[in-house]
């Protein structure tokens, strides 16, 4: 299944990389004569929510604040390779369906994704003479997720997953170098937890809406 999902994601950024590809080719002539604008390489720190799909984890996490880095490798006019590593931590109520227990919030998780992505920007508005430029990016890629959730004091599982992502956002240059960046997110992952003889899955696949800032230089 997860092998179905990452040809699924990069054949989408074949088909999607070929179309704009044409369609740059054809308008070259019209560029002639105007700068390109061109995002070069840089970093960004975004933050903003991550919300599961899986019931479980809704009842006893909820949404959590998620924060990520963010480093951008320019491949040509539209096309850039994304590496990032993020970070998110929640505390949850394992016994929340049930109506006779109040247990607090004695659960903890933590989340660190990391991800390697390709994405294609297409610009909507620029300023040859400054370098501005506004417009709306879409991507995807493959990640691996590290997580840790702590039940008790004394019981700490940990586990691992592979899987791929699609994202869509908009990108908007305030000056020559700093931009806003944004984007929505869907993760398809599920994470074995172990620790000693227990075995467990967490379903992490979901929804993260993030936005922040970009230094390109």
């Amino acid at each position: 299944m997860r092998i179905k999902l990452i040809l699924i994601c990069f054949i989408i950024l074949s088909v999607i990389n070929n179309f704009t590809w044409s369609a740059e080719e054809s308008s070259s002539k019209e560029d002639q004569g105007e700068e390109i604008v061109i995002t070069t390489d840089g970093f960004a720190i975004l933050m903003g929510v991550y919300s599961p799909f899986d019931e479980d984890m809704k009842g006893i996490y909820g949404s959590s604040f998620s924060l990520s880095v963010q480093y951008c490798l320019n491949m040509g006019r539209s096309i850039d390779l994304l590496a990032s590593i993020g970070f998110a931590h929640k505390n949850g109520n394992p016994f929340y369906d049930d109506l006779t227990f109040t247990s607090d919030n004695i659960s903890t998780i933590t989340f660190f994704p990391i991800e390697i992505s390709a994405r294609k920007r297409f610009i909507f508005m620029k300023n040859p003479t400054k370098g501005l430029s506004r417009g709306l990016y879409i991507g995807g890629g493959i990640n691996y997720i590290r997580a840790r959730e702590k039940m008790n004091e004394k019981q700490t599982t940990n586990g691992g997953d592979f899987g791929t992502h699609l994202f869509a956002g908009p990108q908007i240059f305030l000056n020559d170098n700093l931009a806003f960046e944004g984007d929505v997110k869907l993760f398809f992952n599920s994470i074995d937890m172990k620790h000693g003889s227990i075995r467990y899955s967490i379903m992490f696949s979901g929804l993260m809406i993030k936005a922040g800032l970009a230094w390109y230089y």
